[in-house]
């Protein structure tokens, strides 16, 4: 076997995933593991150091995984746990690995939402590729770990249009639009503050002015040209984020969606005693919990808020087994594409050694166009057949014959 012929053999056996998801650990241990920005680089540099050819690091509310090429998984829970100052005892505990096929399996159902926690939401799908985009800006994403990606893609696109497992708006940004509604009366007169601005609390900010009847919103972050953009971008109000405690207090209605290694939003900020409700959308939580002694106020996290849309994920569990035909016809497909990679050697093999004879006996009838015709015939008989060495013979013999006549 050729070395690039053991190249993709191995990319595909090798190709793992270490995570933590809600399935095994509630919100506060997967906050434990949950990566920022700066801490996912940090892994993927210390990746790229060791020579790792593929690391995707994905972390989101309902779960932190990194997909990677190694024989050896464990490589990738040791960068993890390094990462988020955890053991890896803990991180055993609540997690799981898949290799190769498995693996592969695992990410189309993850594209898809067929592994969300809210079944067919496909947030998931953008922040598959925001993490993409990151893993590649550090040279972290082979070609092999490239075209997973791409199946993966070609899976969600797929499911969504053939089947019914995303129907309705479904989400856990909206979600808390549910329970806003269910929980609060005249809207119309209510202040909402989001605090947060990255793309999560910009899909909360869309459905906040699509399903709300509320006038009154606001957005703070910590960067405050981003809360100045989104504002603008939804004609709601800026407010500076030195200004949190105040507004926080000025609220009736807030939603917090942003990523903090410590507590956002403190006790001290509420000293006006009202009816108020806070949806915690972060992970790691980013509300002290003391916030839910304060009389009057209600403190939900992300696992409670998803929790609402049960009846809705009853409907969709009827869809499931045609997205898991689409996931194993799509398992099928890069089988067949990672088996006729092991043809590709031989092609270029054949394509140049008649680029050579070409050169030697200099045939009258000879052109380029006829060296690719040739091989692209003989890539379909390897298809095929599987005698290699007997379709190369008679390929060479079909070609002389068509130079020399």
């Amino acid at each position: 076997m050729t070395k690039l012929a053991n190249t993709y053999h191995d990319s595909l056996n090798s190709f793992c995933i270490v995570g933590i998801n809600y399935r095994k650990s509630d919100m506060a241990i997967r906050g434990r593991f949950s990566l920022s920005a700066d801490q996912t680089l940090e892994v993927l540099q210390q990746a790229a150091a060791k020579n790792i050819t593929g690391c995707l690091p994905l972390s989101t509310c309902n779960r932190t995984e990194i997909y990677g090429i190694s024989n050896n998984p464990e490589v990738f829970s040791q960068l993890l746990c390094e990462n988020t100052s955890n053991q890896s005892e803990d991180f055993q505990k609540y997690s799981y690995t898949y290799q190769g096929l498995e693996a592969i399996e695992h990410l189309f159902k993850v594209a898809s939402g067929l592994d969300s926690q809210i079944i067919g939401d496909y947030e998931i799908l953008s922040q598959l590729k925001q993490a993409t985009n990151v893993a590649k800006e550090q040279g972290c994403i082979d070609g092999f770990m490239e075209r997973a990606i791409n199946y993966a893609l070609q899976v969600s696109k797929e499911i969504k249009t053939k089947t019914k497992l995303s129907s309705g708006i479904v989400s856990v940004s909206y979600a808390a639009i549910e329970i806003i509604k269910e929980k609060t009366t005249n809207l119309s007169d209510k202040k909402i503050l989001l605090v947060g601005t990255g793309k999560f609390g910009n899909h909360v900010a869309k459905n906040l002015k699509d399903y709300l009847p509320v006038s009154d919103i606001s957005f703070t972050n910590r960067t405050d040209e981003k809360a100045n953009e989104l504002a603008q971008l939804f004609n709601a109000k800026f407010l500076p984020y030195k200004h949190l405690s105040s507004a926080c207090n000025d609220a009736d209605i807030i939603i917090v969606s942003s990523a903090s290694g410590t507590y956002s939003i403190l006790p001290s900020f509420f000293t006006s005693r009202k009816p108020r409700l806070i949806l915690d959308l972060s992970v790691p939580e980013n509300v002290d919990p003391a916030v839910k002694k304060i009389e009057g106020t209600t403190v939900l996290n992300v696992d409670e808020v998803s929790s609402v849309m049960d009846n809705t994920i009853l409907l969709r569990r009827a869809e499931i087994p045609k997205a898991k035909k689409i996931i194993n016809d799509t398992l099928s497909s890069l089988e067949e594409w990672h088996r006729l990679q092991f043809n590709n050697p031989l092609l270029r093999m054949v394509k140049s050694q008649l680029f050579q004879m070409n050169e030697m006996y200099h045939f009258e009838n000879s052109s380029p166009g006829k060296i690719h015709k040739t091989v692209s015939s003989l890539a379909i008989q390897l298809k095929v057949k599987k005698d290699k060495g007997c379709q190369c013979i008679t390929a060479l013999n079909n070609y002389l014959y068509e130079t020399n006549n």
